[in-house]
């Protein structure tokens, strides 16, 4: 396979303290400080403080359209259910990928923050719990799928269930009067 370096990009992450200028060229592809692939933009230093940049930007955007509707004589419901359609999926996009930055988290829940005190939504979100969800349903995805390229990374499923805990509580016998003296301060016992 012949490569065409006018269309290729190089993307050099090192850990901190490296210098990724220091590395050579490969065949004249150019270097680059971020790079964007398929609607992820990835960075030297291994933060998305750019996506998330450029996507609430995008989002912003989609807010002046809802604000302009507002003013037109929407409901409270009916913009609700177009910040649900027209904002979210902006924000939740490689939210798996870049979720893995507590500083980008923060930048956007900080923004779903704002958009609900402007009334934007009828309930707070909260991107962590979005990041779960969106993380679950990908696992479902992959569990669903034995020809998943990741199926076999995957722990096998165990068929055994423990029951730990007795259905009945074992409770000691009373036999002697010495024996019930000793729970005598804490416990009345009545016959």
């Amino acid at each position: 396979m012949s490569c065409n370096p006018s269309k290729c990009k190089e993307l050099v992450i090192c850990k901190k303290g490296v210098d990724g200028s220091s590395f050579e060229p490969v065949a004249g592809i150019p270097k680059c400080d971020q790079l964007t692939i398929l609607g992820m933009t990835f960075e030297t230093n291994c933060r998305f403080s750019s996506h998330v940049k450029i996507k609430l930007i995008k989002t912003n955007k989609c807010l002046h359209v809802l604000r302009c509707l507002r003013k037109e004589g929407y409901n409270q419901q009916e913009l609700h259910h177009l910040f649900i359609s027209l904002v979210l999926p902006h924000l939740t996009y490689g939210l798996s990928v870049y979720g893995a930055s507590e500083a980008e988290l923060t930048t956007v829940q900080a923004f779903l923050d704002r958009c609900c005190e402007r009334k934007f939504t009828l309930d707070t979100l909260d991107i962590r719990k979005l990041m779960k969800i969106q993380d679950h349903r990908i696992f479902r995805k992959v569990l669903s799928d034995c020809n998943h390229p990741i199926y076999n990374l995957l722990p096998e499923i165990k068929d055994t269930n423990y029951n730990l805990r007795r259905d009945t509580v074992l409770k000691p016998l009373v036999r002697t009067t010495r024996f019930m003296n000793v729970f005598s301060n804490r416990l009345i016992f009545r016959y």
